[in-house]
């Protein structure tokens, strides 16, 4: 490539005209490829790296007044929100395109966006994150830009966020275009239409709300209480099973080889990587893209094996139902150390999460009070994380323009802590007394076919993120290095934390009136 580049030099090309032209045209290529289907993600960050590097060897030869930008853009992740490999992907594709970006990090609340803003003047503003309560934080921050008199366009994105739910909740919260950016190729697409002046009006236009700030829409009639009632669904009169132990256990985990055999495929190769298709199927046989991105993924492992650490804390506790709620007890104690609230489907099968607790053998006599002698059911708390050191290791790579294992890196992390959560799920059915059993395959692990499930709060069946608090007063996740934003999220963010329920007739579920982010 540096041949190539010094040949086009000889020519008498300037390096600024090397780069807005063969080289922008590449990358425009690279687009169109991806948006058709015929790149993946990882192969559109080797393309970045070469682009990096290939700008990088013609700027010793510019001066600096020579350094053109197409747009300023400004990149943030919402407030209380640590998630940022989407983000980071943005910016990985926006500045080998031509942009200049500023990248706020994660955490970002809107008067550091202001602040930021009056600083940077930048010409858009993007902004990431991943639970639903980071989309509702979205509807915040546009109001609160919005009051501060900033009208460049915002670019959102993230897993819970819909054009639906940007069109109808953040757009009429702000004072111009509101776009909604799918993947970071869309986000690209978005800022090449605002940066060309014959596209620039339409854009605006198309994504700017046209009437008055949004009024509430008329609700539904009530569907009245939901009850406190066991959903008829589900069994109360199996056997409580016995737990093999009830102290707090926390531990590191030194087999990672272990741990990786239970990454989802489909997740890191096709979530993270952006693989169409069946990898599994394809690398078995010898898909040439797919045995390159395996072995992508394989020298990501050998270098992340220097220090990528896997931790984990969790402990069984004694419970009993209480209506929607579960109260969790010391051994043999009668009074609760902690009691977690659930919500319960007002229509259909009327699950709650609480129903799922057994009720407890007949006590003998009270003795007055004292300690009982009752046989509880049990819930399993635990916290999980591969996160440690990751975010800055990705930053350096970053830095140093190896993109592909920077944003592989992140990946591997957080497909890490999911899979030693599906481990440590497995070996809490064990300690259960329900092991697996032996045809039981990876795959039907990553579909739940097995006894019980495992859920997490911020999720539907679950939603409230609140409740997090709840585990780390009685797991204390921090001597594992996972900490609590003030939003509630787990920081690193390759951390899993979940409530494991034992109960054969378990199933996923959404209750209560969650936002409409889809």
């Amino acid at each position: 490539m540096v041949d190539d580049l010094n040949r086009k030099r000889a020519e008498g090309n300037a390096p600024l005209d090397i780069i807005n032209g063969p080289l922008m045209t590449g990358m425009a290529e690279v687009g169109r490829l991806f948006n058709n289907n015929e790149l993946i993600v990882a192969e559109v960050l080797q393309s970045a790296e070469a682009m990096k590097a290939a700008v990088s060897h013609l700027e010793q030869f510019m001066e600096k007044a020579d350094t053109e930008k197409r747009a300023k853009v400004m990149l943030a992740t919402v407030k209380g929100d640590v998630h940022d490999i989407g983000k980071n992907l943005v910016e990985i594709i926006l500045k080998n395109n031509g942009y200049e970006v500023i990248n706020l990090g994660i955490k970002v609340p809107p008067e550091e966006l202001i602040r930021a803003h009056r600083e940077h003047q930048p010409d858009a503003i993007g902004l990431s994150g991943l639970l639903v309560k980071s989309a509702q934080q979205m509807v915040t921050t546009a109001t609160d830009l919005r009051e501060a008199g900033i009208d460049v366009p915002l670019l959102v994105g993230g897993a819970a966020l819909s054009e639906k739910f940007t069109r109808s909740k953040i757009a009429p919260q702000y004072a111009t275009a509101v776009c909604y950016a799918k993947d970071a190729m869309t986000g690209l697409r978005l800022m090449n239409h605002l940066s060309d002046p014959s596209q620039r009006q339409a854009v605006l236009r198309d994504n700017t709300f046209a009437g008055s700030i949004a009024i509430e829409e008329v609700a539904p009639a009530p569907l009245g209480p939901a009850g406190e009632e066991r959903s008829p669904r589900i069994r109360a009169d199996i056997p409580i099973p016995n737990v093999a132990y009830l102290d707090r256990k926390a531990r590191s985990i030194p087999d990672r080889n272990e741990i990786w055999s239970y990454i989802n495929p489909y997740m890191i190769f096709g979530r993270h990587m952006g693989f169409r298709g069946n990898f599994e199927k394809a690398l078995k046989e010898r898909d040439p893209r797919a045995l390159e991105l395996f072995h992508s993924m394989e020298e990501v492992k050998r270098e992340a094996e220097s220090f990528m650490k896997i931790s984990a804390v969790w402990q069984f506790f004694e419970a009993d139902r209480e209506g929607n709620s579960i109260a969790l007890f010391e051994p043999g104690k009668s009074w609760p150390i902690h009691k977690f609230h659930f919500q319960r489907q007002r229509v259909g099968e009327k699950l709650c999460l609480s129903d799922y607790i057994l009720p407890p053998n007949p006590a003998p006599s009270s003795n007055n009070g004292a300690e009982q002698k009752v046989q509880r059911d049990h819930l399993a708390l635990f916290v999980v994380t591969a996160g440690a050191g990751v975010r800055e290791r990705s930053e350096e790579a970053k830095a140093a323009g190896r993109y592909l294992f920077s944003h592989g890196l992140q990946a591997l992390a957080i497909e890490t802590a999911e899979a030693c959560a599906e481990w440590l799920h497995r070996r809490i059915r064990e300690d259960w007394g329900f092991p697996d059993p032996l045809t039981l395959t990876m795959a039907e692990r990553f579909t739940s076919r097995y006894r019980g499930k495992r859920y997490s709060f911020g999720y539907p069946a679950c939603p409230n993120l609140d409740d997090q608090a709840g585990i780390w007063m009685l797991l204390k996740p921090e001597e594992i290095g996972v900490h609590l934003t003030e939003g509630m999220m787990m920081d690193p963010e390759a951390s899993v934390s979940a409530l494991v329920f034992h109960h054969p007739d378990c199933a996923y579920f959404t209750v209560g009136d969650q936002p409409d982010t889809q």
